[in-house]
C-alpha cells in the first residue's frame, strides 16, 4: 500500500517549477528543490523516485499549462487570423514581460538541454507545440492554409519568447508581434 503524502504537492511542484526553470536541469539539485519547497529530499524521492521523476511531472504540468494559456488567450477571439494571432502573441508578450530575470519557457530551455539524450522530452514538447498549433487551429477560419497558419503563430509565439530571454525590451517584443500580425492576411 502506497504512503501517503504528507506535503503540498502543488507546493512542491511549483517550488520544483522554478528552480528547474531559473537553473536548468543539470544546475538544480534535490537539495536546492527541498529548500524552496520545504519538502524533504526522502519525500521527495519517496514521492517521484529521482531528480529526473520529479522533471518529468513538473515538465508535464507545466506543458499542460502552457497549452491553456494558449487556449486562453485566443478564447475570445473574433475568429479572423489576424485577431488569433494579435492576442495569441499579446498574450506571449505580457507572459515574457512578467516572467522574472527573463528565463523563456520551460519547455524550449528543457528542449534544448535535454531533448537530444531523452526522447521523452522531445516528445512531450512535440505532443505539446502540437496542442497549441491545434488550439490556435481550432479557432481559425476554415480553410487550406489554416493548419501552416497555425504552425506559423505558434513558431512566432515562440520566437517572442527567445527574444525575451535575451532581453529584449517589451516594447521591442510588442512591436514585433504588431509587424508579425499586419503580414498575416485578416
Amino acid at each position: 500500500m502506497a504512503r501517503r503524502r504528507e506535503f503540498d504537492e502543488c507546493t512542491l511542484l511549483d517550488a520544483a517549477t522554478d528552480v528547474f526553470w531559473s537553473r536548468g536541469y543539470a544546475a538544480a539539485s534535490l537539495s536546492e528543490i527541498a529548500e524552496a519547497s520545504g519538502v524533504g529530499t526522502s519525500s521527495i524521492y519517496a514521492a517521484y523516485g529521482s531528480k529526473w521523476g520529479l522533471f518529468l511531472a513538473v515538465f508535464e504540468r507545466y506543458c499542460a499549462a502552457r497549452v491553456d494559456l494558449v487556449r486562453r488567450a485566443i478564447a475570445e477571439s473574433d475568429g479572423s487570423r489576424r485577431d488569433v494571432a494579435e492576442r495569441l502573441l499579446a498574450a506571449i508578450v505580457d507572459d515574457c514581460a512578467g516572467q522574472p530575470d527573463r528565463r523563456g519557457c520551460l519547455m524550449i530551455n528543457s528542449i534544448g538541454e535535454l531533448a537530444s539524450e531523452h526522447p521523452e522530452v522531445a516528445r512531450i514538447g512535440s505532443a505539446t507545440t502540437t496542442a497549441m498549433e491545434q488550439a490556435v487551429r481550432d479557432r481559425l477560419p476554415d480553410d487550406p492554409g489554416a493548419d501552416t497558419l497555425a504552425a506559423h503563430i505558434v513558431a512566432l509565439s515562440q520566437g517572442l519568447i527567445q527574444m525575451s530571454r535575451l532581453n529584449v525590451s517589451a516594447r521591442r517584443l510588442r512591436a514585433t508581434a504588431r509587424a508579425a500580425t499586419e503580414a498575416i492576411p485578416a
